[in-house]
Order: C-alpha cells, then sequence, then structure tokens
C-alpha cells in the first residue's frame, strides 16, 4: 500500500496478517458535528458525557445521517465511555471517582456527577441500563474503587447484570 498525503507519505506498507472480517470505525465526541460523522463515515458512535435520552437521539441521528449520505444500514456499534465508582455505597464510589476525575480534569466533580454512577456493581449496572435500552452496544468503563484490586470483579458484575444472552450490554 502506497499512500501521498499533505501530512506523511508511507509505501510499500502491508498489514498482517489481513483481519477476516472488517474492523469498525467508531467516531467518538459529544458534538453534534461528531455524531454527523458516526453516520456519515463511521460504523458507530461512541459518547461520553451525555444522557441516555441524547444517546437514543444520538443514535436515530446516525441513522438519518446514514440515509442522508446513501449509507447502507450497518451492524452499529454504538458505545459510550463512563466513568465510575465502585464502592460499598453511591457515597464511597462517588468519592474515589471524584478524587481521580477532579485530580485529571481540574474541575469540580459536581461538573460531570449526573453521568457518573457509582455504589454497587447493582447499582451501576442499574444506571447503565437505560443506555442499553436506548442502543448502546459497548461500554468503555474508567472504573475507580478504593480497592484497585476489586474492580475487575465489579466490571464482571456489571456485565453480568446486563448481559441478556446477547452481546448487547457488554462491558469491558
Amino acid at each position: 500500500m502506497t499512500h501521498r498525503g499533505d501530512f506523511f507519505t508511507v509505501e510499500g506498507t502491508k498489514v498482517l496478517p489481513c483481519p477476516a472480517e472488517p474492523i469498525p470505525i467508531v467516531v467518538g465526541g459529544r458534538s453534534s458535528a461528531a455524531v454527523r460523522r458516526a453516520g456519515r463515515l463511521g460504523d458507530g458512535w461512541l459518547g461520553i458525557w451525555v444522557s441516555p435520552e441524547r444517546f437514543a437521539a444520538a443514535v436515530d441521528q446516525v441513522a438519518d445521517e446514514a440515509d442522508a449520505a446513501g449509507r447502507a444500514r450497518s451492524d452499529w456499534h454504538h458505545g459510550m465511555t463512563v466513568w465510575c465508582g465502585f464502592g460499598q455505597d453511591r457515597a464511597e464510589g462517588e468519592r474515589v471517582v471524584a478524587r481521580a476525575m477532579e485530580g485529571i480534569y481540574g474541575v469540580p466533580f459536581s461538573t460531570f456527577a449526573r453521568y457518573v454512577p457509582s455504589g454497587t456493581p447493582a447499582e451501576v449496572a442499574g444506571a447503565l441500563r437505560p443506555y442499553v435500552e436506548a442502543g448502546c452496544r459497548t461500554f468503555n468503563l474508567l472504573a475507580q474503587s478504593a480497592d484497585r484490586s476489586t474492580i475487575a470483579g465489579a466490571v464482571g458484575e456489571v456485565r453480568r447484570l446486563l448481559d441478556d444472552g446477547s452481546r448487547y450490554g457488554q462491558a469491558g
């Protein structure tokens, strides 16, 4: 493969082994422009910091943009990146995730709190369920816990609680 563009040139490259199935391109972003791009060019949309209602509206907008672009409907790969805090209760989980988010973003946790499920795996799964119902097929959980050794088990429990026997509601 050879590519000559404005920013770089690549000559004589190969991707080996060749993927058995096409690799989905998922367009991320919170803006309407990102959602439109997902419909025109991608195989799905990856949201962050949106409500389940906004997620559902974005899924519809992606389909509308794909239709307007003359694209055939695909097996959409819509997902959400979600910060979450695990603890014995919501308050404990929220304390841990708030500390991490404030350290990274440098703004008060209250800016994000409405989009950040916290508590036991059952509480986190309950907060994520409306996204599954709105068309979310994958979660990218940015999980926090006071005891880091419990995160993998908590995420696995969220997956189990959301999994209805299909590939929908996967957490990972």
